[in-house]
Formats: structure tokens, C-alpha cells, sequence
């Protein structure tokens, strides 16, 4: 995924953008900074939460060295970082549509604490999907 970010200098008004993946973009950024996705994922929040989530989430950025918050940096930085992810689940997570990846990964990552699990496997994907979008489920006929 690529990511804008536009910096301005205000005492020349002038402005420059820059187009590159997260870790691009963060590299060129001197504090912790929000996406706008993200940044809607607070805005859903309850009044009273905000401070609290945000302060969780910059705080574990800070930890990482990640400067960009990205909705999918969100499920990491609710995890801490605990689950991890082989490159195939990687690759077949990116084949998820924009719109259901971060929530498809905050999913596959809460059922993998649940369980005790360190790393999201292709068969645990494979179960979520199923559970979710009947795929690869036959239904069952009960007889009388």
C-alpha cells in the first residue's frame, strides 16, 4: 500500500509531498503521525476512550520506531506486537480487499491470542474464512 504525506514550511508557505510505503514515509517523519483511516477509527470512539487508545497506541509506536499509524498498525499496536505472521499469511492477507483487510487482521490476530497462539497460520485463516463467509463449509441436511 502507498501513503501520501504532504509537509508545508509556514514562514515560505510552501509545501512537497511524498508518495512510498509505510516504512518510506515514516522514515521522513520527525513525530508520530495518523492516517486518515486511522484517524477514523478514533473518531468512532467513545469520548471518554480517545486519550486513552491514542496514548496505548503512540506509545507502542514509540517502542517499535514506527512514526505512521496505519489502520492495520492499529490490530499490531492492540496485540503489542505479540502475533506474528509467516510470509504466506502475509501474501494471502494482501490478497483480502482494501476495505475488510485491517478488520479481517484484527480478527485473525484476537482469535490467535485467544487461543494461546503466537503466529496466525494459513489454517487459521482458513477457519475465519470459512466461519465468516461459509467458504469451504458444505451445509449439513438433518433427515426426519
Amino acid at each position: 500500500m502507498s501513503y501520501l504525506a504532504r509537509f508545508s514550511c509556514d514562514p515560505c508557505d510552501g509545501s512537497v509531498g511524498v508518495e512510498g510505503e509505510r516504512k518510506e514515509v515514516a522514515a521522513l517523519l520527525s513525530q508520530v503521525c495518523w492516517t486518515d483511516e486511522a484517524l477514523h477509527v478514533i473518531d468512532r470512539l467513545p469520548p471518554h476512550v480517545v486519550p486513552l487508545y491514542r496514548d496505548d497506541v503512540e506509545q507502542y509506536a514509540h517502542k517499535v520506531g514506527n512514526k505512521l499509524v496505519t489502520l492495520d498498525f492499529l490490530g499490531e499496536a492492540k496485540n503489542q506486537g505479540t502475533v506474528s505472521w509467516s510470509p504466506e499469511t502475509l501474501r494471502r492477507l494482501d490478497r483480502v480487499p482494501p476495505g475488510i483487510r485491517a478488520m479481517a487482521r484484527v480478527e485473525l490476530e484476537r482469535t490467535a491470542l485467544d487461543r494461546g497462539m503466537t503466529e496466525v497460520t494459513v489454517s487459521l485463516m482458513e477457519e475465519i474464512k470459512a466461519r465468516y463467509f461459509g467458504l469451504g463449509t458444505s451445509p449439513t441436511v438433518a433427515s426426519a
